[in-house]
């Protein structure tokens, strides 16, 4: 047997064998991966355009999350002083959060693909970057408007940006291919996914609509959005770690965040030829993996 052949049968029996420690020790080469590619670019001092400059911090929480999955999926113990834990062996999984963390991995997956992958248009991606950072800005604007709490020099300086903002948006061409009430609320209301919804950014990723991910945003926001499913299910389970319910699902969540990873990888392999470059001198294995379960992701 030629060795991809091996290799894939071996992410075959991770599959199917649904055993969380060898998910959460591939998600966590996986995350730790990521982080070593991405960091070549601070390494070398590469000068970034303006709009990469914020897709580190895309990276970079998108990492973290993966680490608070790994320290959630360790589950939990009795700790109270007003009882004492006569059962320290038995612990809790706080799925809901597990799940909720994979939910906003997701969004960050899809806003990726949105603002540096999808499009090769110049005056597209800069659309949409530009609306996405107006946007946030004008919403933290919004919740943090209290006029005796506020900071005044910022408040100025978000000011000047969100016009600046809003000027770029209006002289882009891409702007004028809007309708007219569109441009209308973008100029005055924001929108940060350009009137695009989680489902269309999904389809113009390719992701399979039937696919791995299909299943992805409505599991997750039925646990996000507190629905009476979710109190069934955890009733039944009594959040106990050991519970069948809880180790699929928790099974499920770290394998939908390992796909992902790999395929965020993939996007800065793409992205950034430094990163090609340290990617290239991997393990043939390593690599193996990321274009397996990049293709795998897409299915």
């Amino acid at each position: 047997m030629d060795n991809e052949r091996l290799w894939a049968t071996e992410l075959y029996k991770l599959y199917v064998t649904k055993n969380i420690d060898n998910i959460k020790n591939k998600l966590f080469n996986s995350t730790d991966l990521l982080v070593y590619l991405h960091e070549i670019l601070t390494e070398e001092n590469v000068q970034l355009e303006s709009n990469d400059i914020y897709s580190e911090q895309l990276i970079l929480k998108f990492h973290l999350q993966n680490l608070s999955l790994l320290d959630l999926s360790e589950g939990h113990s009795i700790k109270s002083k007003y009882y004492k834990n006569r059962a320290p062996h038995i612990k809790f999984l706080d799925i809901s959060s597990v799940i909720t963390i994979v939910r906003s991995q997701y969004e960050s997956l899809l806003m990726y693909q949105h603002l540096y992958v999808n499009s090769s248009i110049s005056e597209e991606n800069q659309l949409r970057f530009d609306s996405w950072m107006m946007s946030s800005m004008m919403l933290r604007s919004k919740v943090f408007s209290d006029p005796e709490k506020a900071d005044h020099e910022r408040l100025t300086d978000e000011k000047v940006a969100i016009d600046n903002f809003r000027k770029s948006i209006s002289n882009n061409p891409t702007f004028k291919t809007l309708s007219e009430k569109q441009q209308k609320s973008l100029l005055e209301n924001g929108s940060g996914k350009l009137f695009k919804t989680w489902d269309t950014i999904m389809s113009e990723s390719k992701f399979n609509s039937k696919g791995m991910f299909s299943k992805i945003y409505f599991i997750a926001s039925v646990y996000a959005h507190s629905e009476g499913i979710m109190a069934i299910q955890l009733k039944q389970s009594k959040h106990l770690m050991d519970h069948p319910f809880m180790k699929e699902n928790l099974y499920l969540m770290l394998f939908y965040s390992y796909l992902m990873t790999n395929v965020m990888t993939k996007n800065i392999i793409n992205k950034f030829p430094e990163v090609k470059k340290r990617y290239d001198d991997l393990d043939e294995k390593v690599k193996f993996e990321i274009n397996f379960n990049y293709q795998l992701a897409f299915k």
